[in-house]
């Protein structure tokens, strides 16, 4: 095994898998107290327009001219996905046969940019990055057949995998907020291409990639549906059902993966909100992150400005910053932002 990936290393993963099961526990405890503690509140604030919660969209858009930048840091990490047989394996335009596994340790960092290039139209950009640590090792690499006699790493090959993505996606508000007691609803898409890492194995219990010195390239197409309801001017409620479907999948038992998510904004003070959400499965840089649950403050600057911080199950932590569009500047004196 790779010295990175040693016995103390490894217990620490256990750990935070066996801590990770009691997170959604307790975030589900605070959030319902901080829901009851704000809607027993006597404000006067009403909820501005908000494009993303936590970790999923909403329906609503940023508005023209406006911008929301949000950037994070999420855990992921399988230690020895390891199949128990010999598979086909690229080395320098050759096939041969060996035991192929893979450990991730790593960190996601997903970086994303919305304008608002209408009232209805929302432009989205961004990226993945990861800090590294992920690699895929051929065992028995020289076919001298000594690995695990001796030392286990003599004796095999490691391959440094890149894991990263860049996304550009459309987001079109098909039926905005009239104050007619009917929900908000946008459909939205983006595509996501970039290097993955090999981290679902086919039918046959084998990897994808049989080519581990070049990375494992891939393209996505992510489409969404979302509505927003609001109830009064001091509570939201957020729904979408979503679909992915990648070149990786393509080689799996599963064709394509669906999404489905809910979140709730309510109001906590005259200038400050508390965000809730959960989303089933997301896809990042092409692997997937599955029940997110996640907190998130909401802090209104000035009429125009806004910023928001959130930690969710994974573990990990969004930070968004929020300019509102011409209609925002154009409600001076109000407390409605975007």
């Amino acid at each position: 095994m790779h010295a990175n990936f040693s016995v103390p290393n490894f217990w620490l993963t256990s750990y935070t898998e066996k801590k990770r099961q009691y997170i959604p526990q307790i975030l589900i405890y605070l959030i319902c107290g901080l829901l009851l503690t704000g809607t027993a509140l006597p404000l006067s604030a009403q909820l501005p327009a908000i494009s993303q919660l936590n970790s999923i969209q909403t329906a609503e858009p940023i508005g023209k001219g406006g911008s929301s930048t949000t950037f994070g840091l999420l855990q992921y990490a399988k230690v020895d996905l390891l199949p128990d047989h010999h598979q086909k394996v690229d080395i320098g335009g050759f096939e041969e046969l060996h035991r192929v596994t893979l450990e991730i340790e790593t960190f996601l960092i997903p970086v994303r940019f919305a304008y608002g290039l209408s009232d209805e139209l929302d432009l989205l950009l961004g990226g993945t990055f990861s800090t590294g640590d992920v690699r895929k090792s051929v065992l028995d690499f020289y076919n001298t057949d000594t690995e695990n006699k001796t030392d286990p790493s003599s004796n095999r090959r490691v391959y440094d995998q890149p894991l990263f993505d860049g996304i550009i996606g459309l987001k079109y508000n098909i039926k905005p907020d009239r104050n007619d007691n009917l929900p908000s609803i946008s459909v939205g898409g983006d595509v996501q291409f970039g290097f993955t890492a090999d981290d679902r194995l086919n039918s046959d219990n084998e990897f994808l990639d049989h080519s581990p010195a070049d990375g494992f390239p891939f393209m996505g197409v992510n489409t969404y549906l979302v509505g927003t309801q609001r109830f009064g001017s001091l509570f939201k409620v957020h729904a979408g059902v979503g679909v992915f479907l990648t070149s990786k999948s393509l080689k799996t038992t599963d064709f394509f993966t669906l999404n489905w998510q809910a979140g709730t904004e309510v109001a906590v003070s005259d200038n400050m909100w508390l965000v809730a959400d959960f989303a089933r499965e997301l896809p990042y840089a092409g692997v997937h992150l599955t029940n997110l649950l996640g907190l998130t403050l909401r802090y209104e600057v000035s009429n125009t400005l806004a910023f928001q911080l959130g930690f969710n199950s994974r573990p990990g932590f969004q930070f968004n910053l929020t300019f509102g569009g011409e209609q925002a500047q154009a409600l001076q004196g109000e407390n409605l932002l975007f």
